[in-house]
């Protein structure tokens, strides 16, 4: 090999060695472009990410109180059909009871009617047990008798079936009882009917 061609060779190999430091050179701002856009990305993606996590979270919390809400209002409204439930039943055992003791009444106002018929003797004491235990046994399921003589005449408790001249004292007041009249547990159960001073 002659001089001219070793420093071809030379030249060749220096230029080729320059040209791979000038490649180096300028790939190495290349290397820190795609670094940083691989950050800004991975950063990107990390503030999509806890974006996403938190309207995520947002829309569990939004749900949880939606259904927490739907819970609170079938709970009410399962208490509410109880208390109804529990009260239709105890209003449907006072009908019941009503009905009963209604039909039952005929039976007192006719013990009542043979006391003062029958004379003292030892029968009265027999019927008088009997009417006795009748009225214990019906008061105890709240039956009252309305106390009507001498009261002012009242048309939410009393039924006029006759009225008498009176006295300006006895005026508007009751002043016979041709029938008894009766409430059950504080509601009228059969009116007084009575004799009205005009």
């Amino acid at each position: 090999m002659n001089d001219k061609e070793t420093k071809k060779r030379k030249n060749s190999k220096q230029a080729e060695m320059e040209a791979a430091i000038a490649a180096a050179g300028q790939n190495e701002p290349l290397k820190e472009e795609v670094g940083e856009e691989a950050a800004t990305a991975e950063e990107i993606s990390d503030v999509e990410l806890l974006t996403e996590a938190q309207q995520l979270a947002e829309q569990l919390a939004e749900e949880k109180e939606q259904l927490f809400q739907q819970h609170l209002r079938l709970q009410a409204d399962f208490d509410n059909f109880r208390k109804r439930s529990r009260q239709e039943r105890g209003e449907l055992v006072n009908m019941a009871n009503a009905a009963l003791i209604h039909s039952l009444l005929p039976a007192l106002d006719n013990f009542e009617r043979a006391l003062g018929a029958l004379a003292e003797d030892s029968g009265r004491e027999g019927v008088q047990l009997i009417q006795r235990q009748l009225v214990e046994a019906l008061t105890a399921v709240g039956l009252a008798p309305i106390e009507a003589l001498g009261a002012d005449f009242d048309p939410q408790l009393h039924e006029a079936v006759l009225q008498s001249e009176a006295g300006p004292e006895q005026k508007g007041k009751v002043l016979g009882e041709a029938q008894k009249g009766y409430t059950l547990n504080g509601k009228l159960l059969r009116p007084s009917r009575v004799q009205v001073g005009a």
